[in-house]
């Protein structure tokens, strides 16, 4: 096991839909967090893996395969991600995100289902805030001819940004469990807009104590409550979506079904809430083409997590 830490250099552009529609109507959905995808296209990247499969998902097995033969990996490669920030250049306490708002605690304020945000102060809570811009799409041609303005078309995109509650920026560094043998270190395009990341294997106790404690969800011993880090995909039980009903077409493994999900902690005295979202699989570069979109629960969500059942899903093995 060891312990990888992604830190942009500049803003990160994530999103979890395709950005879409001229720029005045345009619709888009930053994410906080890289999505799992995102960080072991990025491993195979660094490790100058290349891939051969047009399809979107048969990729994701792929690569997985590949990265596991180059790096000496076991599934599932990656953990994660806990995120620290960095005040006055000293890097804050990992934290957790609260996905329904924006908002990354320190564990200790989650107590009971509950978000004792009253104890936040300046190094304990931090803000996802992003920034939207705009720009223009360009018409590519041959390396011989000029690149031109696509006509008509201008889009918005995020710039991701994090901020203190006092409105402080900050910069993150998100923080996961790799299970490879090998070290993974360089610097290269992360996301969208060419935005830039360092990733570095990181030797750091402080860290170390925190990311002892993430469960590898392919093998869970023990049933007991715990609090995701990242998306939690929900797939459908049958080939049949005639019901409107969530249980009826949805099902997490690790839970015995929707029964296990007791939902995103809130302040104290209020129930737990269960959010679902439509998440993008992100960019498929081979093909030129975004993978599929899936339902998720998001990041913060506490589930009663029994005994796991290896189904050999690749693509469970990473989100």
């Amino acid at each position: 096991m060891k312990i990888l830490a992604i830190e942009p250099v500049e803003a990160l552009s994530l999103t979890s839909t395709p950005i879409t529609g001229v720029r005045i109507f345009s619709t888009i959905s930053p994410l906080p967090i890289p999505l799992p995808t995102t960080v072991i296209g990025v491993i195979g990247a660094l490790s100058d893996i290349k891939l051969l499969s047009n399809d979107p998902i048969e990729g994701i097995e792929e690569l997985i395969n590949k990265v596991k033969d180059k790096l000496r990996c076991r599934e599932p490669i990656i953990l994660g991600p806990l995120t620290q920030f960095k005040i006055k250049d000293l890097w804050s306490e990992p934290t957790i995100l609260i996905g329904d708002k924006n908002l990354f605690v320190v564990p200790d304020l989650i107590r009971d289902y509950e978000l004792v945000l009253d104890e936040c102060g300046t190094t304990k809570c931090f803000e996802f805030k992003p920034l939207i811009a705009i720009g223009t799409a360009l018409e590519r041609g041959s390396i011989s001819k000029e690149k031109k303005v696509r006509l008509g078309y201008m889009y918005r995109y995020p710039l991701l940004t994090y901020r203190t509650l006092r409105d402080e920026v900050v910069e993150p560094r998100f923080i996961y469990v790799v299970n490879c043998d090998e070290d993974i270190n360089g610097i290269i395009r992360f996301g969208g807009e060419g935005r830039i990341a360092k990733i570095y294997t990181l030797e750091d106790n402080q860290v170390k104590k925190y990311v002892e404690k993430i469960v590898n969800p392919l093998n869970i011993s023990i049933s007991g409550f715990y609090i995701s880090l990242n998306y939690i995909p929900l797939l459908p039980t049958s080939n049949t979506l005639d019901s409107t009903y969530l249980d009826s077409v949805l099902d997490l493994e690790i839970t015995n079904g929707m029964k296990g999900i007791i939902g995103i902690p809130q302040s104290p005295k209020k129930q737990p809430k269960i959010i679902v979202e439509r998440l993008g699989l992100g960019y498929y570069e081979v093909s030129n083409i975004r993978r599929p979109q899936i339902l998720a629960l998001l990041p913060g969500t506490i589930i009663k997590a029994v005994n796991t059942v290896k189904t050999g899903n690749k693509l469970l093995n990473i989100l």
